[in-house]
């Protein structure tokens, strides 16, 4: 019995997943299964005071698995990292999320690591209030360690 019942609910929550899934057309709803697990930032980088033109930005997201990415800086060291999202049926359950969020910069033969953050909220920009991230990032600055959006935050970079 328990088996069978356990059967309906989990072919439910896969239903619900495609029903709400941004593929289908003409639905309005988002999807429940659905997770930031990283939210949108824009990054303006630079060393020594001058723009970091061609950095290499490597994120790193692991929520349920390890995922990478890379972006590479413009002439002026601006960078967008656009929101990451993932799915999982975890989103239902009552389990707590937190999502292990780095950003490594490789340039001129080094690598600076200006951002460690472990995001609490799966929604996207819940850090701040809504708003998008944009930041000044000064390679040579050393990172410090506050509490912000609920959560330890280590950084070299400041929010404009």
């Amino acid at each position: 019995m328990h088996k069978k019942r356990f059967t309906v609910i989990f072919l439910s929550l896969i239903w619900l997943s495609f029903s709400f899934s941004e593929a289908s057309n003409g639905m309005i709803f988002s999807n429940p299964l659905k997770a930031c697990t990283f939210s949108e930032m824009n990054l303006s980088i630079t060393l020594n005071g001058k723009p970091a033109a061609g950095a290499k930005v490597i994120r790193l997201v692991d929520w349920k698995t390890e995922s990478v990415d890379t972006f590479m800086a413009d002439d002026s060291g601006k960078v967008h990292l656009p929101a990451k999202f993932e799915s999982s049926i975890t989103q239902v359950l009552p389990v707590e999320f937190v999502s292990s969020q780095v950003i490594n910069v490789q340039y001129m033969d080094q690598t600076y690591k200006i951002w460690v953050y472990a995001k609490r909220n799966p929604k996207e920009n819940s850090e701040l209030a809504g708003k998008s991230f944009s930041l000044t990032c000064e390679l040579l600055d050393n990172p410090k360690t506050e509490r912000a959006f609920n959560s330890l935050l280590k950084t070299s970079c400041k929010f404009i």
